[in-house]
């Protein structure tokens, strides 16, 4: 069989649709309603409600304020890295060392009460402390406890839920 060129198939199909007449009906005329739209309906913001239900995956989110003298920008890189909230992972580090203050943070770079048995791990730098918090976190998430509330309920010895989420709100202030 022999294949047509280009031009003989542009004007076969123009000869075969020139008598062609497309019969649709026609569109009925109607007065287009008017909506308001305001920018709040057009602007919908990357970062989600802080809440005990807050999904803890990986959002953008950079600490301002207080929460940009406290913050490890490690805490942040790693939160990235393991998909974690930067804001839920920089609470849970202002609650458990009381804004970097604790002697577990101080002298065993320990970023969240994370225990060795009976005692508190200690590691050997403070990246390394942030680093086995996110894996911890990671973990959790990847074994279904995706919200925060999931997560404190196995991670903590007590109810700091709501802590927690005033901490997130402080921290995005």
């Amino acid at each position: 069989m022999r294949r047509l060129r280009r031009p003989v198939l542009v004007a076969l199909t123009a000869a075969i649709t020139a008598g062609v007449t497309l019969n649709l009906p026609a569109a009925e005329a109607e007065t287009p309603v008017r909506q308001t739209v305001t920018v709040i309906d057009l602007y919908q913001p990357d970062t989600p409600a802080y809440t005990a239900e807050m999904d803890v995956s990986w959002h953008d989110w950079q600490p301002i304020g207080k929460a940009a003298g406290v913050v490890p920008v490690a805490l942040l890189e790693l939160a990235e890295e393991y998909n974690i909230s930067p804001v839920y992972a920089a609470a849970v580090f202002v609650l458990e060392t009381g804004w970097g203050s604790s002697s577990a943070w101080l002298a065993k770079h320990n970023p969240a009460g994370i225990r060795c048995g009976d005692r508190y791990c200690q590691y050997s730098t403070a990246t390394e402390g942030l680093r086995r918090m996110m894996e911890i976190m990671a973990d959790y998430y990847g074994n279904g406890l995706t919200t925060v509330v999931q997560q404190r309920s196995l991670w903590s010895e007590v109810e700091d839920t709501d802590l927690i989420v005033q901490l997130m709100i402080q921290l995005a202030e």
